[in-house]
């Protein structure tokens, strides 16, 4: 009897496991790989405010450093650089649209910080940045030491990294904060703020194209930072080929591609593709 009654667990357990095996929670998830290329076009989320990274031009284009580089991943899967679809969305709304699957991967702007990457897996960088300020000519600022006085406002975006190194260089300074870089940059045109932090590359665009009322700072607010492409994590296929790609673009067989991209939205060559080839 005790025999019968071992058999009897023991089929009922192979059933469960056969059931389980069988079930969507069983099964594996497919990759956004497979999706992608099945689908036959990649889905993009990313800003339209941060020049020269991801903006609308005067005729209302998506064009940008970042979706340049956005279509030349088009183009490494399906050989056609305008097989991709972006999705405008804010900058909190980046990660959402990736954690839902509405976007394959996002680009525009965005900073690979350790929090981030709880959220969202990166790649390695495909540009480095810094953070510099830019200031009203009106406003006599020269340094960032200058800056740090209570009769100057600050335009800060809304993100807690802004907000920080506010509090590390400019303890005595008003902050303003807003949501786009757009509104940081509107707010020192109009006077509101004397000066915007924002990355190195879209203070330097503001900067070329105002340059009778807006300059940089000399120096960087801390480290440099990387900016990478983020996706949903756990997908170790999609992440292998997005960072190969990247790996490609900044030290392989892309880099002609990347640096021709590089240097037409900001007006010098990109770094070396090894640090033994220096330019």
């Amino acid at each position: 009897m005790l025999t019968s009654r071992i058999r009897h667990v023991v089929a009922a357990a192979l059933v469960a496991i056969l059931v389980a095996a069988g079930s969507p929670a069983g099964a594996q998830e497919k990759s956004r790989m497979d999706i992608v290329l099945e689908r036959g076009k990649l889905i993009v989320v990313t800003l339209t405010t941060v020049p020269p990274f991801a903006f609308n031009d005067d005729k209302g284009q998506l064009v940008g450093f970042d979706i340049d580089i956005a279509r030349l991943v088009a183009t490494a899967l399906f050989k056609d650089p305008n097989k991709v679809e972006f999705v405008s969305v804010s900058a909190e709304g980046r990660w959402p649209a990736i954690e839902s699957g509405r976007a394959d991967m996002g680009v525009g702007g965005t900073t690979t910080y350790p929090d981030r990457a709880i959220r969202v897996g990166f790649t390695r960088p495909f540009i480095d940045s810094g953070i510099s300020v830019l200031v009203s000519k009106k406003s006599g600022i020269k340094s960032l030491k200058d800056l740090d006085q209570d009769k100057y406002t600050i335009a800060n975006l809304n993100n807690p990294q802004m907000a920080d190194r506010a509090k590390r260089f400019f303890p005595r300074t008003k902050i303003l904060t807003f949501d786009t870089p757009s509104a940081q940059f509107l707010a020192v045109r109009s006077g509101r703020a004397n000066a915007l932090q924002i990355d190195t590359p879209s203070a330097e665009y503001w900067a070329a194209q105002n340059k009778d009322e807006m300059e940089v700072l000399p120096g960087l607010l801390g480290a440099s930072q990387n900016n990478g492409i983020f996706m949903k994590p756990g997908d170790f296929k999609w992440w292998q080929w997005l960072d190969t790609a990247v790996a490609e673009m900044r030290t392989g067989s892309w880099y002609p591609q990347y640096s021709e991209i590089y240097h037409k939205w900001f007006g010098k060559k990109p770094p070396p593709q090894k640090f033994y080839l220096q330019q």
